[in-house]
């Protein structure tokens, strides 16, 4: 399933012995000036399987040294089945000063634990490193993160599982363990785009990216859709956490007003919801938990427009080219600033934006009032649908 990325609840990380982790979202989060730093710690049970929600699960052995994020290396540590032997400023870390073009390849390998909108940013970066650079570039990061998002968007470098051994990186010229070690200023994640700061702080124009997302063409023609005289419209209300979801209520008034306008409505996201269970309406079509990736991508790919939250969804029909509506509550429309097929909706609620992405309201209210406020009505959001497919009405109505 699509769009998720580690939420900061509790999971197992540890076996063979019964323990309770609490993840951190690390990736391309703008944490501030704090620095996590990664160490290397030699296990000294037999074996460690670990079950990290950012990287997927691996087995560690005995005698072995892996290099691993921090609060990871203290449980273990703290379990007494490993003892910490450095940190990541042992490793040949990547410097401002390496990025020049080499006549000779230099091998590079990037720790990625972001979730699927930030692989995308991070794909497009990667490969125009290797190309400007010289680089042969490989990935730690999970394997789904790897398969939906890096290898079809054409990024040719290797994948390694993580934690990595030590003895994996001495064939490396650089490690570079966190991305965003280069971006001097972290703060006010809200209003910042990613994607152009990385390009900045890499010495990269990401604009000049001319590759797509590939889909493979068995699903192309698995979920092709009938070819009809309507504006196909893709919709997906769910985002990382509460605050930045669009709300039931709204959401059914939205998707009645996109039918009786005269739509056609596909309804996208990760798992049912009670709140449509059932919903009967002519041109109305619920995929809610019904698709991977792929055919997320397959999907979005023959839509005429797409309406989403901050979430993958809109990252990804961008890349594929697809006009893109954002419905913003917490962050402002900067962040989509290198998105150029993405326009955004901002609610003018006076205390946005927060920053805010999981379930807790700053102020102490229940739920987010970002969505509620008239700004960003559905109404509102039918209007501004029907301006930016404007041109595509006049189309449909003379190839009718």
């Amino acid at each position: 399933m699509f769009g998720l990325e580690s939420t900061g609840n509790p999971h197992h990380l540890l076996k063979p012995k019964s323990s309770f982790y609490t993840s951190q979202r690390l990736g391309l989060t703008h944490t501030g000036k704090h620095k996590k730093v990664m160490q290397l710690v030699r296990i000294t049970e037999d074996k460690v399987d670990v079950n990290d929600p950012r990287f997927g699960e691996k087995r560690l052995f005995r005698g072995k040294t892996y290099l691993m994020h921090d609060v990871l290396a203290q449980t273990i540590v703290g379990k007494k089945w490993g003892i910490i032997r450095g940190d990541d400023r042992a490793l040949p870390l990547l410097s401002k000063s390496a990025l020049t073009r080499n006549v000779h390849q230099q091998k590079l390998l990037v720790i990625f634990e972001g979730g699927l909108g930030d692989a995308i940013s991070v794909a497009v970066l990667l490969i125009l490193m290797a190309k400007k650079y010289n680089l042969s570039i490989d990935i730690a990061c999970h394997y789904h993160t790897w398969r939906y998002v890096f290898v079809p968007m054409g990024f040719t470098g290797n994948r390694l599982d993580f934690p990595v051994e030590i003895r994996r990186i001495a064939k490396y010229h650089y490690v570079q363990p966190d991305l965003t070690a280069f971006i001097l200023d972290k703060t006010e994640k809200w209003r910042r785009c990613i994607m152009e700061e990385l390009g900045s702080a890499y010495g990269v124009d990401m604009s000049t990216f001319s590759g797509t997302y590939s889909i493979p063409p068995h699903i192309l023609q698995r979920m092709k859709l009938p070819q009809k005289n309507e504006i196909h419209v893709g919709i997906c209300f769910e985002s990382k956490g509460k605050l930045r979801s669009y709300p039931d209520d709204l959401a059914l008034r939205l998707l009645c007003g996109l039918v009786q306008m005269g739509f056609e409505v596909y309804h996208l996201g990760t798992r049912p919801n009670a709140a449509v269970e059932g919903l009967q309406l002519r041109g109305y079509y619920n995929y809610l938990g019904k698709t991977d990736i792929f055919e997320l991508a397959a999907l979005i790919k023959q839509m005429d427009f797409v309406i989403g939250m901050d979430s993958f969804p809109v990252h990804l029909s961008n890349i594929l080219g697809i006009r893109t509506l954002a419905l913003l509550s917490t962050t402002l429309p900067g962040i989509y600033r290198c998105h150029k097929n993405v326009r955004c909706m901002q609610s003018e609620i006076e205390c946005t934006p927060c920053g805010e992405v999981m379930d807790k309201c700053p102020y102490g209210y229940d739920t987010c009032k970002a969505f509620y406020h008239p700004s960003i009505s559905p109404e509102r959001i039918l209007g501004k649908v029907i301006c930016e497919c404007a041109d595509l009405f006049k189309f449909k109505l003379k190839s009718a």
